[in-house]
């Protein structure tokens, strides 16, 4: 596999889209969008689009990466830790990461550095993705004799029995901390296994099960995190170690731990952050149960527009649909409909429509 030419290859699809790719991407685009209106408030809504193809790109090009292994070789490795990444470790490790950057060749990196690895994942990750990671990526990889993968599927009730046994026998644990964090029940109070945390001035919602599990295990926590430079050269910084005896309790520890983590990742999210896979998705990390009121205006007959600040459209097989930026809400339309509010026809309007497509500000 040449990673230069589908590099480019991919980059030249996202530049040139079909119209049928547009329309299978366009649910995508409208929850992105008004993701970014939520996190990032200053950018412009003509910006959107740009960051929405650099974010599937960097989503997309992380899945090829894994099988260059010339490429994972070349890894600028910097390890703030006091662990040796050398040595099999004498203690419970839990390496951290996110869906950031490169982040497929995070497991790939420890397992040819010589670790025993065990990954905790969903039903569902496992068939895309483990599956993919055991038969595909690993026969790649120059590990040493003592390297191992081993995935233990999250809703397995005797996977936590599993875990400590392999622990034990000196496996290490690796978790993507923004994993597994589909929420698409829009009443989940996330009250139970979640803890609030500041993202760019807003509160999300993260897991904080992991923190739990290291306190169980005597773990220390390792944020391990990869990200890409402006020539695309991947860079792994392994952090300082979180222990249980930087807190006052393994309580403490639980929440703070992950708290620190998150921290770490956020400072580094700033630079540059489109790497992150997320922002497809981060609207599954809060409560979407509020309402933003809708403002009484005056229509000028001759300047109405469509109210694209807070509205964009979609298209899911052969329906139409209007989707509020502010509030995460879609309403159904008709093509027709679709068709004279792209093409400015508002006059063609029905009146009974119009009034309410006025009233809820979705043309000015």
């Amino acid at each position: 596999m040449n990673l230069i030419s589908e590099r480019k290859r991919y980059k030249e699809g996202l530049e040139n889209p079909t119209q049928e790719d547009i329309d299978l991407r366009s649910y995508d685009f409208a929850l992105f969008s008004a993701n970014i209106k939520r996190f990032f408030p200053k950018i412009k809504n003509s910006d959107y689009f740009d960051l929405f193809k650099k974010c599937l790109y960097n989503k997309w090009i992380s899945s090829i990466e894994q099988f260059d292994t010339t490429y994972l070789r070349n890894t600028a490795i910097v390890n703030h830790s006091s662990i040796d990444l050398k040595s099999t470790p004498n203690k419970p490790i839990i390496f951290t990461s996110f869906h950031y950057g490169s982040y497929r060749l995070f497991n790939s990196t420890l397992y040819e550095l010589g670790y025993k690895i065990v990954i905790i994942m969903d039903e569902g990750v496992i068939k895309r993705q483990g599956n993919q990671l055991l038969n595909e990526v690993k026969p790649l990889l120059k590990g040493t004799e003592n390297s191992d993968f081993i995935i233990l599927n999250v809703m397995d009730r005797t996977s936590i029995f599993k875990l400590k046994k392999l622990i034990s026998e000196g496996y290490v644990m690796s978790v993507y901390l923004d994993g597994n964090m589909g929420i698409n029940d829009d009443n989940k109070s996330f009250s139970k296994g979640y803890i609030p945390i500041n993202l760019f001035d807003k509160t999300v919602y993260v897991k904080n099960g992991i923190g739990k599990l290291a306190s169980i295990l005597g773990a220390m926590l390792i944020p391990t995190i990869s990200y890409k430079d402006v020539n695309e050269d991947n860079h792994l910084t392994f952090y300082k170690e979180i222990q249980i005896s930087d807190f006052k309790n393994k309580q403490e520890f639980s929440i703070k731990s992950i708290e620190l983590v998150y921290q770490i990742f956020f400072d580094l999210l700033k630079k540059d952050p489109m790497q992150w896979s997320s922002w497809l998705d981060i609207h599954l990390w809060f409560k979407r149960d509020f309402t933003t009121p809708f403002k009484n205006t005056f229509l000028d007959q001759e300047y109405i527009k469509f109210n694209y600040e807070r509205y964009t459209f979609f298209k899911m097989e052969k329906s139409f649909f209007i989707f509020d930026l502010y509030d995460y809400k879609s309403y159904p339309i008709n093509e027709k409909l679709h068709l004279q509010m792209k093409q400015n026809r508002f006059s063609e309007i029905q009146p009974n429509l119009y009034t309410e497509l006025k009233t809820k500000n979705i043309i000015l």
